[in-house]
């Protein structure tokens, strides 16, 4: 069962409410969401371009800046390197259309998941030798990429690096990438603002500075920025400050690009409403992942390239074709892995031998949601076994790979997500290295929730839901509002969806009947009430034979997407 957790504040929400015309209620919503002083929620409330930080405060960005210029002026040949998902995929779109916008001569290259693995390696800097490349310049990648970078200037070439990822580091001291110039604002001696931009947005701020003197690019621009904001959404850094402002701008103008693939693919998506970050997370950021997972990446690129409206439908059709194939990959792996886990593990380690591999990080994901532990998918691929992990807060999965590195072949990472390969013999040993080394204690095997406030139900009006949207785009980082109200009375349900899991309810406090939907029933609602009633005790209220039952619930209002009526959507039940 969840923890409910609500953390108290001191601020005057009716001094805040006046200020911006709000309810006290959405007044606090801001304070908890770290908003401290005017400046701070005016930024929050009304974010516009203007507040982004210029890219020459970028270490190294004016310097690549300038050797691309000098590049595109000696009509020299330029290599753009990827990466395999959403945001690598973008950032190699936003690159490459930039740097033709300029003249350039620019190929590209999207790492394959299974062949290629993450990253530039030393073969493809070879190959792009062998092709008459001058300059390679990655984008969500290459940080770390030590040794192809000096292959490259061994053989006369220039590398720039864009990146976003973690530096790494040895006894403490960062590594330096020994490129012609360096982008990642998590460079120690960057002073950029913000540091938490994704590989798109990185990318972004390069072109940004190659364009904006250059006539007739200011649309150019705002679509890129679009694009970026994709990535920003779909690659879960936090949404905050200028983050949050480039996903803002996208979903404003997300209709507005001009870009046929995208256009395209929106159509398939058959999205008749304006857009939120979940359909960009869950939606168009899954269909371009699957090709990754399922084909290659590079589909998802050639779709955002595409000029022909026809071929455009097709491939985006396509894309849909494979996430449903995903989709359902997942689905099969999902149920497998739960009957596997073991319930007594604090960190789970569970094989499945004929599991895609490239599904395995989402099923971990899933997992890990289901039983709140550190979880391990490990897969076989050839003679090794490969493996992809998701953690929870409290236990950094890089670090504790790095404990059992004797074991693995290979392993790199961050704190909430890793991947690894091991021989076959080592895997039962990896399994009780981890547990054995785990030092989670119960309270943080017991996931929290944190709560805005306790609110009763007639005060979630429609006026209340319409302020919240001022949240959006919501995300990590930047959470949706969430409410607690206890002993509640559940009059009735009905269950729909195709697969059954939506709940729609009637609940009643005091006077008032209140409409409310449940999108993840079997574990919210469902198991609340099973938990309290028993099987039988839901079973009646499933067929409308129960008297009213009781129960707490977490929820917030909002405005129904197709009627426009208000409903309360049930995050967690007890």
């Amino acid at each position: 069962m969840k923890r409910w957790v609500m953390k108290q504040y001191q601020a005057d929400y009716g001094k805040i409410a006046s200020r911006y015309h709000i309810s006290e209620t959405m007044a606090e919503v801001l304070v908890k969401r770290g908003l401290y002083d005017w400046e701070a929620m005016d930024r929050y409330l009304y974010p516009c371009r203007s507040q982004m930080y210029p890219p020459e405060k970028l270490k190294d960005l004016e310097k690549a800046a300038g050797i691309l210029s000098d590049k595109l002026g000696q009509g020299k040949k330029l290599l753009v390197i990827g990466d395999y998902d959403v945001d690598g995929i973008v950032s190699t779109y936003i690159l490459v259309r930039g740097l033709q916008a300029l003249g350039g001569d620019v190929d590209w290259r999207i790492p394959h998941r299974a062949r290629d693995g993450y990253g530039i390696r030393e073969y493809m800097v070879e190959e792009a030798f062998e092709g008459g490349v001058d300059t390679i310049i990655t984008c969500d990648n290459g940080i770390s990429a030590g040794e192809p970078v000096k292959l490259g200037k061994r053989l006369g070439m220039t590398v720039i690096i864009t990146d976003h990822h973690e530096v790494p580091r040895r006894d403490g001291e960062e590594i330096a990438v020994p490129a012609d110039a360096v982008v990642n604002p998590k460079q120690e001696a960057c002073t950029y603002p913000f540091s938490q931009l994704c590989g798109a947005g990185v990318a972004y701020k390069l072109v940004e500075y190659l364009l904006r003197k250059e006539k007739g690019c200011g649309d150019l621009l705002e679509q890129l920025l679009v694009f970026a904001g994709i990535a920003t959404i779909c690659d879960v850094v936090p949404l905050q400050d200028e983050n949050r402002i480039i996903a803002h701008f996208a979903l404003e103008q997300i209709r507005n690009t001009g870009n046929v693939g995208l256009d395209s693919l929106l159509r398939e998506l058959d999205y008749r409403r304006p857009l939120t970050a979940r359909d960009i997370g869950f939606g168009i950021g899954p269909c371009l992942n699957a090709a990754g997972r399922l084909e290659s990446a590079s589909q998802g690129l050639q779709l955002f390239l595409e000029k022909d409206p026809d071929k455009a439908a097709v491939q985006a059709a396509e894309l849909l074709a494979l996430n449903r194939e995903r989709k359902e990959l997942t689905r099969q792996a999902v149920c497998e892995a739960a009957a596997l886990a073991g319930a007594a593990d604090r960190v789970l380690v569970i094989y499945l031998e004929d599991c895609h591999e490239s599904i395995a990080g989402i099923v971990a994901g899933r997992i890990r949601e289901l039983y709140y532990r550190p979880t391990l998918i490990v897969t076989r691929s050839g003679d090794l076994l490969k493996g992809s992990g998701r953690s929870i807060p409290g236990y950094h999965m890089q670090q504790e790979l790095s404990r059992c590195r004797e074991l693995l072949v290979e392993f790199g990472g961050h704190p909430m997500a890793a991947g690894f390969s091991l021989l076959p013999e080592r895997l039962d040993a990896l399994r009780t290295t981890l547990n054995e080394n785990c030092q989670l204690t119960p309270e943080q095997l017991t996931e929290s929730v944190v709560i805005d406030k306790e609110l009763p139900l007639e005060e979630a009006d429609p006026k209340l839901a319409e302020q919240l949207q001022y949240l959006s785009p919501v995300g990590e980082g930047n959470p949706a509002a969430v409410f607690a109200r206890r002993g509640i009375r559940i009059l009735s349900v009905r269950i729909c969806g195709k697969e059954n899991q939506i709940g729609r309810f009637r609940l009643q406090e005091g006077e008032g009947i209140y409409p409310a939907v449940d999108f993840d029933l079997d574990r919210h609602v469902r198991k609340a009430l099973v938990r309290r009633y028993g099987e039988d005790g839901w079973e009646k209220m499933a067929r409308g034979e129960s008297e009213p039952l009781l129960a707490d619930i977490l929820y917030v209002p909002e405005l129904n997407e197709k009627y426009g009526d208000l409903q309360l959507r049930i995050l967690d039940c007890r």
